[in-house]
């Protein structure tokens, strides 16, 4: 039964830095040169995330590509148990949905919260990670640590950071899920979020034993629980809904709070309004609308009721251009065709294929210039694709 608890690595084995270098096509040398670069591979900046101000690492060019192969070529080959959810490649998805979907039944839940967790990962504990389960040498452990950390620390905004939160505590973590479902329990993970839920009712004692065991667990390996976020919420106690990982399954299947669909509704009225009166063409309106169209997208797969008729409504109310607009995308294509050199960078895929979404605006209202501009767009169609630069 523990073994269907535990993180596999199943890949070929990488004996050698050299072997490293040649699994992500780059040269041992310049290899070598990113790893100490430390900061300088990285734009620092803050963020507000969620209501909160967080620090971002996002890395640059070079590194990310490198990171995104590390992903493709050495990550892909980890067998992740059933309990972990979010930062994981599957058919169907494993994210926030999937966490709160597997409590669905819950009668109480326990949730609680590792306090800084991607700063509280050192490069120290994911060196040691990739040694003991990868069974890598320490020089291509010590490698992949530091191309995956920043400063000593995990950093948030990597490509490679939720992989590996959710590597570093495989010696232990599979214990305690195993020993929580063999009670009755579920047990999962969604990152730094971790919920416990029960089917029958769960006393007060038995309850503090749950977050004692789970708090000595990640104790062990230096994390915290964040005493705030620390919640116990049963389906007894209608008042004090059971929220699991921004999701409310009260009644069963995970849904967004009454409150929340209530603003996105009113968002998208809003949005509807402004449209009336001001147009469709500003900048500020085409972002606006990027940002309701999401939330309006989480409605639909959470099958809301009211989202098909807001998906309605945002259809009547698309970004255009007016006539400047489409002029200034003209220009544009005109330009990229012109000058059109470097063919095979990522750079220029990218510049390719946000000319092509402004075409399809442009397609909205004026349709004989939209196809022209996509005709003369396609006669300097980039030769590789983005996933090539990464797989």
């Amino acid at each position: 039964m523990a073994g269907s608890h535990k993180i596999f690595y199943v890949g070929a084995p990488i004996g050698s830095v050299c072997a490293l270098a040649k699994t992500l096509n780059v040269t041992e040398k310049r290899l070598t040169s990113l790893v100490g670069r430390g900061e300088k591979n990285y734009l620092i900046f803050d963020k507000l995330v969620k209501g909160k101000n967080r620090e971002l690492s996002e890395p640059n060019l070079e590194l990310k590509v490198l990171q995104k192969r590390i992903l493709n070529r050495i990550f892909c080959h980890f067998r992740f148990p059933s309990y972990l959810h979010g930062g994981i490649k599957a058919s169907t998805p494993r994210d926030f949905y999937s966490n709160a979907d597997a409590h669905s039944e819950a009668h109480v839940a326990v949730m609680v919260d590792i306090k800084s967790f991607f700063p509280s990962i050192t490069i120290e504990l994911v060196e040691k990670t990739f040694m003991l389960l990868c069974k890598f040498p320490p020089a291509v452990a010590k490698a992949l640590a530091q191309l995956t950390t920043l400063n000593g620390r995990l950093p948030q905004g990597s490509p490679t950071s939720s992989v590996i939160s959710n590597l570093v505590m495989f010696e232990e973590e599979y214990k305690l899920a195993c020993s929580f479902e063999g009670q009755g329990f579920v047990y999962t993970r969604l990152i730094d979020d971790i919920t416990i839920s029960s089917q029958k009712p769960v006393s007060e004692v038995r309850l503090t034993k749950i977050i004692n065991r789970v708090s000595k667990m990640i104790t062990s390996y230096g994390f915290h629980l964040h005493p705030k976020k620390t919640q116990v919420r049963s389906k007894s106690n209608p008042e004090n809904l059971m929220l699991i990982t921004g999701l409310w399954v009260n009644r069963g299947t995970p849904k967004l709070e009454p409150e929340k669909r209530v603003a996105i509704a009113s968002e998208v009225i809003k949005l509807r309004r402004k449209a009336l009166a001001e147009g469709r063409f500003a900048d500020d309106y085409h972002q606006e609308y990027l940002s309701v169209s999401g939330k309006v997208a989480l409605l639909l797969r959470l099958k809301h009721k009211r989202a098909v008729r807001l998906r309605l409504l945002l259809d009547d109310i698309q970004p255009i251009y007016d006539n400047r607009g489409v002029a200034k995308i003209s220009n544009l294509v005109e330009k990229y065709c012109r000058r059109a050199k470097d063919v095979d960078t990522i750079g220029y895929i990218k510049k390719y294929y946000k000319l092509q979404h402004q075409i399809a605006v442009v397609k909205r209202t004026h349709v004989q210039v939209a196809t022209r501009l996509q005709k003369t767009l396609n006669k300097k169609r980039p030769i590789k694709t983005l996933r090539s630069f990464y797989e």
